[in-house]
């Protein structure tokens, strides 16, 4: 540790020295005391340095000279004394002015003092505090190890640090939550006024897990405060990893479980209670799966922002105590909850809470129709898988696109499993049109499907296209003469909407083979 230029001079053995510019810096910490008669090389010189010297050769040269104080200051040198009565018989008045522009301590030594006198009486203070800093720190060491070691996990931590500075400390993590903050009313009010706030981030493996604050009153703040904290900081990065390696594990357990559903394994009663209760989640009542994609062009980061996708939802549920089940795919992530509002709700603060995190990465969202029995969740799942491949079609991030809002689109479930199904569905009724319009230049699908939008209002039809009504007209009678179908036929008229569809839901499954 370290005594200060203004603590320096308040030593016995420094009365008789005489600060004579650069008050500005009286704070300045004095890292270590450095002796040099001639000084040819300031950038030699370290931050927190504290020189003394005689001035060697400086009243001979007049660029030196000027370049003294200017080259000292740019090192970060906390001050520096000057012995006068060998070289200097008096500190130059350009010294005096530019040490004060640039609030270096500038001190007077009389020739009468030795400099063994000066460098034993600053250092002994800094070495004893180094001493005691070690002390201190094994102190904080042994005490933060208890803490850690008493299963209170990153909350016991942030409290015995707390308990050691006196101060207020938080710990926010990296998705922005802060997982536990610790402090009496009073150190909070006190903080708040006139606080200093010193964080560090807590990191392991190059990977960042959060931020650990401590806040006290400026006056109050240590040196060895940031010793106590550095020491959590590590303990909370060790908590980390640990926490890390549980939950891999849980997943591992959570994801073998949900595979064994969505493979149609037959459980009986008594097993799906006896995992469902090792895993944490409940049996009664009914379950909802969520499908969850990441809309990204390029695969190389989808791994971590699955990661980043399992650790928001992770949180989100432990503050909430929510329980939910999970299913890791190599372009998407399951989830499976419990049938309620707290599950509905959840997943939308989830969707709002990732686009704040992750704006340049949208999020698609689906949810399945509930299923009564866990056993059941095969066929919610792709239900949910269904919906997400939908997605694009339906939804905009971050709203969440439900099985049972698809706006007709879950007609068309399983048979979005072919292409040929697919194509089966829609080619006999609208390849006749696609082929006059390519040899035509019309545009009567198009028409079509403005038509159905416009549930058959003929004048919002022409407005929407920016065509004449006979126009509109004569298109809509090319289309039932190429078609077979009657618009007016609520039958058929569904018939050719579903055919749109499965033209749109075929265009966004197998975009190569979109075309009759």
């Amino acid at each position: 540790m370290s005594i200060t230029i203004r603590e320096a001079l308040q030593l016995p053995d420094m009365v008789q020295t005489r600060l004579i510019a650069g008050a500005g810096g009286l704070d300045n910490p004095i890292r270590w005391v450095t002796i040099v008669e001639v000084l040819e090389d300031a950038t030699r010189l370290q931050e927190g340095e504290f020189l003394i010297t005689t001035g060697f050769g400086l009243a001979d040269n007049t660029e030196r000279l000027s370049s003294f104080i200017p080259s000292l200051a740019s090192q970060k040198l906390s001050g520096v004394a000057i012995h006068t009565g060998f070289y200097l018989r008096e500190i130059p008045a350009a010294f005096i002015e530019v040490a004060d522009q640039l609030q270096l301590p500038l001190i007077e030594i009389p020739a009468e003092i030795n400099f063994s006198t000066i460098t034993k009486a600053i250092l002994q203070p800094i070495i004893n505090r180094q001493f005691e800093t070690l002390a201190y720190s094994q102190a904080i060491h042994n005490r933060m190890i208890d803490a850690a070691l008493s299963r209170g996990g990153l909350a016991a931590i942030a409290a015995e640090l707390a308990t050691l500075t006196g101060g207020v400390v938080s710990l926010v993590d990296a998705l922005g939550f802060e997982v536990t903050q610790h402090g009496t009313t009073e150190q909070r009010e006190e903080a708040e006024g006139e606080g200093s706030t010193h964080s560090i981030p807590i990191r392991a493996n190059r990977e960042h897990f959060g931020t650990l604050s401590l806040v006290k009153p400026l006056h109050a703040w240590k040196e060895l405060d940031d010793v106590a904290l550095q020491h959590a900081s590590t303990l909370c990065a060790l908590e980390y990893v640990k926490e890390r390696a549980v939950s891999a594990t849980e997943w591992r357990l959570k994801g073998d479980f949900v595979e064994e559903l969505l493979n149609g394994k037959q459980m009986s009663h008594s097993e799906l209670e006896s995992r469902c209760r090792m895993l944490g989640y409940p049996l009664a009542g009914g379950h909802l799966v969520a499908a969850l994609k990441v809309d990204v062009s390029d695969d190389a980061g989808l791994y971590e922002l699955h990661q980043s996708a399992i650790m928001l939802m992770r949180r989100l549920c432990d503050r909430q105590q929510r329980s939910y089940l999970l299913r890791e795919r190599p372009h998407y992530l399951l989830f499976v909850f419990p049938d309620n509002r707290a599950s509905l709700q959840l997943l939308e603060l989830f969707a709002q809470r990732w686009e704040q995190l992750h704006k340049e990465y949208s999020l698609h969202l689906a949810l399945s129709t509930p299923r009564q029995q866990l056993s059941d969740v095969a066929t919610a799942a792709e239900e949910a898988t269904f919906a997400l491949q939908a997605y694009p079609l339906l939804a905009k991030p971050p709203g969440i696109l439900r099985y049972r809002d698809m706006q007709g689109y879950q007609f068309l479930f399983p048979y979005h499993r072919s292409e040929e199904a697919l194509q089966q569905l829609w080619k006999p009724l609208l390849a006749p049109l696609i082929g006059y319009d390519s040899k035509h230049n019309q545009q009567l699908l198009e028409t079509l499907s403005v038509y159905l939008q416009q549930n058959g209002n003929g004048l919002q039809t022409s407005q929407a296209l920016y065509i004449h009504r006979h126009t509109l007209k004569y298109r809509l009678t090319q289309i039932e003469e190429k078609t077979g179908y009657h618009l007016e036929d609520a039958h058929q008229r569904w018939q050719l909407q579903l055919a749109l569809m499965a033209r749109s839901l075929q265009q966004q499954l197998y975009p190569s083979q979109a075309q009759p």
